[in-house]
């Protein structure tokens, strides 16, 4: 997390852009970068800033520019660069907050799988390519994930790269946008399909996770015949450290994801995956 606090932050955003902004609020549900609302006369604006040498910034706002197609869903990039060192980007802000508590796992999973289905569709052209193998972890599921590995499509798409419920924007039940594009890559399909699939089981929906590729592939117009197989290796990616995202599920106002909870979830979703 950068050293600075709120406000600091929201100076740094104010000098990008030459002019005044006014404190709004600390957004939460990360760990990479602090992200703040701010009042920029009028119009709300988010800042973001990451760690020294941190090149987040200039890849967010590679990936922002090839997002036109997705219109009111991706915010637009208005100011970036180092201000004191300190990477920092200041983008429009999208209407919403955080999937509500209360919000039906059905109802995310849904439009979370026809916003996917958006996003891949779009050419993930000069973004790095990642073909996120499996890594070298010891024990049977990292062995059945390599084993996976050899069974997927690796055709490539514009991928998020951290496609959970915590980088959607909600207005009520409606999905208002999709945020946090610094991990955005060219990589196949799978890498976002599972790692929602995840989040759903996390969030303590499996079901939902069938619904979620259920309607991608509805809105994509294909079937993903590898799902499993992606499911193993996110699972595996996941693994030895799943319990640290507790910040991210309580940053969001989902008080009853803790530590402990994604574990069992976890270990329950991967005996499930294992057979």
């Amino acid at each position: 997390m950068p050293p600075h606090t709120a406000p600091t932050a929201v100076d740094l955003g104010a000098r990008l852009l030459g002019r005044p902004l006014e404190h709004d609020r600390v957004l939460t549900g990360g760990q990479h970068a602090r992200t703040v609302m701010a009042d920029d006369a009028g119009r709300r604006v988010v800042v973001r800033t990451f760690p020294r040498g941190d090149d987040a910034v200039r890849r967010e706002v590679a990936v922002l520019t090839l997002l036109g197609p997705l219109g009111e869903l991706a915010p637009s990039v208005l100011a970036h660069g180092q201000v004191d060192g300190v990477p920092t980007i200041v983008t429009t802000a999208l209407p919403g907050a955080p999937p509500a508590d209360g919000l039906d796992p059905m109802v995310i999973a849904e439009q979370m799988g026809a916003a996917l289905a958006r996003i891949h569709r779009i050419a993930p052209v000069g973004l790095p390519d990642e073909s996120r193998a499996p890594t070298r972890h010891a024990g049977r599921l990292a062995a059945r994930a390599r084993e996976a590995w050899e069974r997927t499509d690796r055709t490539r798409v514009l991928t998020h790269g951290d496609f959970w419920c915590g980088n959607a924007v909600w207005d009520g039940a409606v999905l208002t946008g999709i945020v946090d594009w610094s991990g955005a890559m060219s990589a196949p399909r799978g890498v976002d399909i599972a790692w929602c699939r995840q989040d759903l089981v996390l969030l303590g929906a499996p079901d939902a996770a069938d619904r979620f590729l259920r309607s991608y592939e509805v809105h994509a117009g294909r079937l993903v015949d590898d799902v499993h197989a992606w499911d193993l290796i996110a699972a595996s990616r996941a693994d030895p450290y799943v319990e640290t995202w507790e910040p991210n599920y309580l940053g969001i106002g989902q008080s009853g994801v803790t530590a402990p909870v994604i574990r069992s979830r976890f270990d329950a979703w991967v005996r499930h995956l294992l057979g």
